[in-house]
């Protein structure tokens, strides 16, 4: 007698069940960590611009302003937006406030023109980015790295996704960031 290789159609079904089972079960740990992932790159891309807006308001002895912005596009660049329902979510734009009015000028003299530091595509992966201290949409750090406006803000990232996942990023008076999460806020 022959012996014959390969397997048998129980065999292959028995592999297929074992298989299934596995991906069942780790599939919400991979939805779990690309959220998680999703929200920290956000959450640290926004960290890295607030230090980045401070550092340069302190290294030029001058207002910097980092805010949120438009919701429309325009010929003259970013502009800063007061659609609090879409906030930092679409973005946000530094730029050097030449006359420290919390506004973007752009006029065909260019002396008045603000200069723009460095703009930030919108993040849409996370949702909405609420604040939940208000309706800041800017902050204008001062020469001492301070906020230019009273009180703090929190700003919440990953709010479509469970509360384990989400940050709360916290910017104090004195210009400094902190993050926290919904279970355990910002100090």
């Amino acid at each position: 007698m022959k012996k014959r290789s390969g397997f048998t159609l129980i065999e292959l079904m028995v592999v297929l069940a074992i298989a299934a089972i596995l991906v069942t079960l780790a599939a919400p740990s991979f939805v779990r960590l690309i959220q998680s992932s999703q929200v920290t790159g956000a959450v640290n891309t926004f960290l890295a611009d607030v230090r980045f807006a401070r550092s340069e308001a302190i290294r030029l002895g001058g207002s910097v302003t980092m805010c949120f912005r438009s919701t429309t596009d325009n010929s003259t660049g970013a502009v800063c937006g007061s659609d609090a329902t879409v906030g930092w979510a679409n973005g946000w734009v530094i730029f050097r406030d030449v006359n420290a009015n919390g506004v973007r000028n752009y006029d065909v003299d260019a002396s008045l023109n603000d200069t723009i530091l460095r703009v930030q595509d919108p993040i849409s992966a996370i949702g909405t980015i609420p604040d939940k201290s208000g309706n800041v949409n800017k902050f204008e750090f001062t020469a001492t790295g301070r906020i230019n406006s009273a009180g703090i803000a929190t700003l919440t990232f990953g709010g479509i996704y469970p509360i384990d996942v989400q940050r709360e990023v916290c910017v104090s008076r004195g210009g400094r960031a902190h993050v926290g999460n919904a279970i355990d806020p910002c100090p």
